[in-house]
């Protein structure tokens, strides 16, 4: 059975931001994370990072150094009882700011986008609908939103608040990371003490959570649909372009008449096999 996840951002949110980190030392929870984190593995819920990693891009850091130091926020947070079940960055940035070529490059991992939630979803069995985004940036909210998981934005006190639309751009915004793990449990059926009158919100909330998993879903569908049978299609006609080229090639060259026909046939063959991928491509 799929399990929910909550996908945290990593700086500003479980650690403490000094800028790019780029080295172990520098790593320093923020306070209530452990016993966030904790309190979320006991309700049921994956902890997952998933975070934009450009100072790899931009040449700060290495992918050795960025496992060292996600090695010394495992160690602290295992000091403390708790854990993170697993860590997805996007290493890749578009433009001149990234000086190292390998990484230059728009990805769908990178956040607003929400690769990394779907691939986490994917390899970890994830139930998004059932799943949250928290961070302290509106791309953590969007990333989420576009997933198919309710949203938490992230504003301690002292921080600059980024004018949001509650409801329309995230779904809550929260003073500190235990006030997100206080709503995250209140507003998922099961993981909270419920009193009886809260039982007609729970089942708004959970028709909400079916409609985003239908959406999600069909967004795959269209994707898939778009990848295989269009695809297969596109490079099918293609073939029967050539074969068409090679027959009229056959009749100028006057060759034997039994070759041109094998051409034609060819030719013919493969434009039928390229509509049957169209029309099943328009079908959904």
């Amino acid at each position: 059975m799929a399990s929910a996840a909550v996908f945290w951002d990593r700086d500003k949110t479980l650690i403490e931001d000094p800028g790019f980190i780029s080295d172990p030392d520098q790593v320093a929870l923020r306070p209530g994370v452990p016993e966030g984190l904790r309190r979320l593995a006991e309700a049921g819920f994956q902890n997952i990072i998933a975070k934009n990693q450009s100072g790899i891009a931009r040449g700060l850091l290495d992918e050795p150094t960025l496992e060292r130091i996600h090695d010394r926020l495992r160690e602290l947070l295992a000091e403390q009882g708790a854990s993170i079940d697993a860590i997805y960055c996007c290493p890749y940035l578009d433009g001149d700011e990234a000086v190292v070529e390998a990484y230059r490059q728009d990805s769908d991992l990178r956040k607003p986008k929400p690769g990394m939630l779907l691939k986490a979803s994917l390899e970890r069995n994830i139930d998004l609908a059932g799943s949250w985004s928290i961070g302290d940036s509106l791309r953590d909210a969007q990333a989420g939103r576009a997933a198919g998981c309710r949203t938490i934005l992230l504003c301690p006190e002292g921080s600059r608040k980024p004018h949001v639309s509650r409801g329309r751009e995230v779904d809550f915004v929260a003073g500190s990371l235990a006030e997100a793990v206080d709503i995250v449990l209140k507003h998922t059926r099961g993981a909270g003490a419920e009193s009886p009158d809260e039982t007609g919100s729970d089942s708004v909330a959970l028709l909400q959570e079916i409609l985003r998993f239908l959406r999600m879903a069909d967004r795959r569908a269209r994707a898939e649909d778009f990848s295989l049978a269009r695809l297969t299609g596109a490079i099918v006609q293609i073939l029967a372009l050539a074969a068409l080229i090679w027959a009229a090639f056959a009749m100028i060259q006057a060759e034997q008449f039994g070759v041109q026909i094998v051409r034609l046939m060819l030719t013919l063959i493969l434009q039928l096999v390229a509509l049957t991928f169209f029309v099943l491509s328009s079908r959904k």
